[in-house]
């Protein structure tokens, strides 16, 4: 990855060397300029994306609190029975069977933890994984619709200017906003 965006900061330095070195490419070239990040964030299908994935969150929420309910309903037997256990009143054997219970009960609680840990667990990587498959869609939707418009408008070159560098520097330093289809990307993807 790191190479890829130095090999492309390379790349970025040598066509704008290029347009200054020679005038007359530089006249002829046209250069577009989008934001990636503002076009994704408001592009319909994102926010839809991201509704349908927080529903499914909340439900996954939901079914863990289910589960931790009734693990605090065993946890809750347990300590009834170290109450057995500790009282005076009760005899050896009563003692002694409640100390019997309790160790069931112990381990059935901590089966219990582990398997709510391991379902929560289990929800999020899926969650995140639908996240992850849904947004790279919309991605390549925004840029196939980037394409077909810079080919219509006939630019040569089209920059994200959301784009960092390794050091989280920038790889647009400057544009003039009449570059700048972000708001005509945003138009046509949510059909307005």
């Amino acid at each position: 990855k790191n190479i890829l965006c130095i090999l492309f900061y390379y790349f970025i330095l040598f066509v704008l060397s290029s347009l200054l070195t020679f005038p007359a490419i530089s006249q002829e070239m046209k250069v577009g300029i989008v934001d990636m990040n503002r076009v994704f964030g408001e592009y319909h299908k994102t926010k839809e994306t991201e509704k349908e994935i927080e529903k499914k969150r909340g439900t996954a929420r939901k079914e863990v609190s289910e589960r931790d309910n009734e693990l605090k309903e065993k946890i809750k037997e347990l300590k009834d029975l170290e109450r057995q256990i500790a009282d005076p009143v009760s005899s050896r054997e009563v003692r002694a069977a409640s100390q019997k219970l309790a160790q069931k009960v112990a381990n059935e609680a901590r089966i219990m933890r582990d398997g709510v840990l391991d379902f929560a667990r289990k929800r999020e990587m899926q969650l995140m994984e639908m996240s992850k498959r849904k947004r790279g869609v919309i991605l390549e939707e925004i840029q196939l619709a980037v394409s077909k418009h810079s080919s219509k408008e006939g630019y040569d070159l089209v920059f994200d200017k959301s784009a960092r560098g390794t050091k989280g520097i920038s790889f647009l330093l400057y544009s003039k906003d009449a570059r700048d289809f972000s708001s005509k990307m945003i138009l046509e993807l949510n059909g307005e």
